[in-house]
């Protein structure tokens, strides 16, 4: 079994070799890895170090990351796809929780939470408990499935057949993308499957809360995709 690991990455120098050290540490369980950098055309070094790690390193125009995260659909040759962020460190059984999950009988998507260990209090806060509870609550309360790009597994083909992610979105892409293969068959939570990202949005301030609740009431309530994206923080 072919697995794809696709990391979207944009100017991403500082983080990116301790995110693919953590990768190709991971257990693969016997199966063949590939891993995919997709660089939004960074101007720093970050597909210098991509391929030092044994990454192929697809470059693409800066786009925004639905662009990004579908380019990586498109380019990847394994069956399984599992995405992270080029900010994030992935455990040691990252890559076999979610393959075994997948080869379960009607399985389409495995995902994960994310926590963060720097960042404001309050940023951690949010992260790290109300987000971190609030997965759990919608998962296996509300049966709805909300997975992020920094821990998500899925069947490329799967993939493929609902359009994979809608390339307009500069966020809320992987929300979307989850929400309508979710409805090709099971999707599996892993509570304790935990990735760490950065905390470098918690320097937007409390301007990141304002805009979190702006786009999670436009995009659920009323259907809009005209979310805009966070700004770049490097």
């Amino acid at each position: 079994m072919k697995i794809s690991v696709v990391i979207p990455a944009y100017n991403e120098e500082k983080y990116i070799a301790k995110t693919l050290e953590s990768v190709k540490n991971a257990d693969r369980d016997d199966n063949p890895v590939e891993i995919l950098v997709i660089d939004g055309g960074s101007g720093d070094k970050t597909a210098e170090i991509a391929k030092k790690f044994g990454a192929k390193v697809v470059v693409i125009p800066h786009r925004g990351i639905g662009f990004a995260r579908q380019k990586g659909i498109e380019n990847a040759s394994g069956e399984i796809i599992i995405y992270t962020d080029a900010d994030s460190i992935v455990p040691y059984d990252w890559m076999k929780v979610h393959v075994d999950a997948l080869l379960k009988s009607d399985v389409v998507l495995s995902y994960g939470p994310f926590k963060v260990k720097d960042g404001s209090f309050a940023y951690k806060l949010f992260i790290n408990y109300l987000q971190y509870y609030g997965w759990f609550i919608t998962h296996y309360i509300f049966n709805t499935i909300l997975s992020v790009g920094q821990n998500t597994a899925f069947w490329r083909e799967k993939a493929l057949f609902v359009g994979g992610y809608d390339t307009k979105l500069g966020i809320m892409e992987d929300i979307d993308f989850s929400q309508r293969l979710s409805k090709q068959g099971k999707a599996i939570y892993h509570p304790n499957l935990i990735v760490y990202a950065s905390g470098r949005r918690s320097k937007e301030g409390w301007r990141f809360f304002t805009r979190t609740a702006l786009i999670s009431i436009k995009y659920f309530l009323f259907g809009d995709k005209n979310l805009g994206g966070f700004p770049d923080f490097r």
